[in-house]
């Protein structure tokens, strides 16, 4: 069997290297997060935004309910 043509073996050596470096990027970045402490003003901003979505869920919920009735309301009085 042929051995790899030493023409190619540079740029996969060159690859190689560059995703070795990329790697140890990655694991380095995700090694801070792991150990990164806790923002306050995030979680806080977190928790409000968490409280909004529920009282807009609500919110959304009863308007569905009230157009359903207006909806009933009409379709009834159109069959009429």
């Amino acid at each position: 069997m042929k051995d790899i043509e030493n023409s190619k073996l540079p740029p996969v050596q060159d690859a190689l290297q560059r995703l070795d470096h990329a790697l140890a990027r990655l694991e380095s970045a995700a090694a801070k997060v792991g150990t990164a402490k806790p923002n306050a003003a995030l979680e806080k901003k977190l928790d409000q935004l968490t409280e909004a979505h529920g009282t807009l869920k609500e919110t959304a919920g009863r308007v569905a309910q009230r157009l359903d009735a207006a909806i009933g309301r009409l379709s009834a009085s159109i069959q009429d």
